[in-house]
């Protein structure tokens, strides 16, 4: 007569049995370690995520990068002025409010080194970011207006803001410049830096002084 399996045989059989039909059912390659729980986000990784422009990376673009400019109060720089193209008023201490150089130069119609100057600042100003830099032209000659001149600025192609100086801002320029600064052939060059800095210079500059420049300044 065959022996009945004892009880404690039986449950190791369907124990075995049991082990074998979940091997088999298991992925190949699965692990039974749990995973582990994620660390909650800091709150700069938080920051990092939503806006992507604090993650470290410079953010691009002029307006990202530059600062609050000075608030000049020469007469010349609040004085409001025309510009010829659009007959928009506009101010030379906005222009540095905003935070970039500005190059002022005193000029006239008739005046050849004045053209070459701008020529010469056209193909520097190429090289330069416009919101951080920016050239005006102020034509002193009395007897020009504002008709020519805006002509003048397309015939040439410039891409400069340009306006007529009237005999108050005329008076204001030589009151800090000199006489001089009403001589374009002298080729007059107020330099006004994002510091509040104000460099009068004279004779024409070669696209590698105005980079300089503009460097110098605060550009």
């Amino acid at each position: 007569m065959t022996d009945r399996p004892k009880p404690r045989r039986l449950i190791a059989i369907g124990i075995a049995v049991a082990c074998l039909v979940m091997a088999c059912s298991s992925p190949a390659g699965s692990s039974s370690v749990p995973s582990p729980t994620p660390l909650p986000a800091t709150p700069a990784a938080t920051a990092a995520a939503t806006n992507p422009s604090r993650s470290g990376s410079p953010s691009e673009g002029p307006s990202a990068s530059a600062a609050p400019g000075p608030e000049l109060a020469q007469a010349w720089a609040t004085a409001s002025l025309i510009d010829v193209t659009t007959g928009q008023p506009f101010r030379v201490a906005d222009l540095a409010a905003s935070g970039r150089v500005v190059f002022l130069e005193t000029m006239a119609i008739w005046c050849s080194n004045c053209r070459t100057q701008q020529i010469t600042a056209t193909e520097a100003m190429a090289g330069l970011d416009p919101g951080r830099v920016a050239w005006v032209a102020i034509d002193v000659e009395s007897s020009e207006t504002a008709e020519a001149l805006a002509a003048y600025r397309e015939q040439h192609g410039f891409p400069f803001t340009y306006a007529i100086a009237d005999a108050d801002y005329a008076r204001a320029l030589v009151a800090d410049f000199g006489d001089v600064v009403l001589s374009p052939p002298s080729v007059n060059i107020v330099v006004i830096g994002t510091a509040g800095q104000v460099s009068h210079l004279r004779g024409q500059k070669s696209i590698e002084d105005i980079h300089r420049l503009a460097a110098e300044h605060g550009a």
